[in-house]
């Protein structure tokens, strides 16, 4: 099973900013030994997870990441659903807007858009979010299952989102931005993931971020409808 992790954890490695990598830097990003990582590799391009460039050697996600990818879009169309609801909070709040799945204890973003301001927040479709620091991570451990929290946590932080039904993060991921995220439930009342706003904090008000909060607390009501959730009786209610 630790084996199975491990090569697993490899494929977390591949982003939209390094999406090409060698064995030298998944040894290094990883932390696993260079003979292991060498023979994961194989076995994960045997099984057509990865490709492995003849020139540079390179290895890049293969197509058997894209069938899965497909099939499970066609089950259970998660992206499709939550894409247009975020682009609708992006053009209300101008901001940069983003939606996020819990998948094995990580957080992992599946739609985003962005701001219409000229200086905006990037968010990396497929990035990882960390559960700490990020306004999503705290939105999904205030509402949601237990998750693994890797770096420092502010108890304040998490007690804040519970009382007020959303998380801020001013700061603690990028020092530059501000995160508002709201859970999004599912059947069982607990959070399955997180639409979140991402903003300079240099361009930020307390007027703004009530109006992007409201944005957004509607946006996660939204949501949680899409997926057929129902919101616990512990969740503050935002009615009227």
């Amino acid at each position: 099973m630790r084996t199975v992790t491990r090569a697993l954890s490899i494929l977390d490695l591949f982003t939209e900013a390094a999406p090409r990598l060698r064995l030298t830097d998944v040894v290094r990003l990883s932390g696993i030994d260079k003979a292991t990582c060498h023979r994961m590799l194989r076995a994960l391009q045997a099984g057509g997870y990865l490709d492995q460039s003849v020139t540079d050697r390179r290895y890049a996600l293969g197509p058997a990441v894209l069938r899965l990818a497909r099939m499970r879009e066609a089950v259970m169309p998660t992206g499709v659903l939550l894409q247009p609801v975020v682009q609708s909070l992006a053009q209300q709040t101008q901001e940069t807007s983003h939606a996020s799945l819990i998948a094995g204890g990580k957080i992992v973003t599946i739609a985003s858009a962005e701001g219409l301001h000229a200086s905006r927040v990037h968010v990396e479709p497929g990035g990882l979010l960390t559960v700490g620091s990020t306004a999503s991570g705290l939105a999904c451990l205030a509402w949601g299952p237990p998750l693994p929290v890797i770096g420092p946590l502010d108890p304040a932080l998490l007690a804040e989102a519970r009382l007020r039904g959303y998380a801020c993060a001013r700061g603690t991921f990028d020092p530059d931005v501000l995160g508002i995220g709201a859970p999004i439930f599912g059947p069982d009342g607990l959070a399955l993931g997180a639409i979140a706003v991402a903003s300079p904090i240099s361009r930020m008000t307390a007027g703004y971020e009530t109006d992007i909060a409201t944005a957004l607390l509607r946006a996660s009501a939204e949501a949680t409808r899409l997926f057929a959730g129902a919101f616990p009786d512990s969740y503050p209610s935002h009615s009227g």
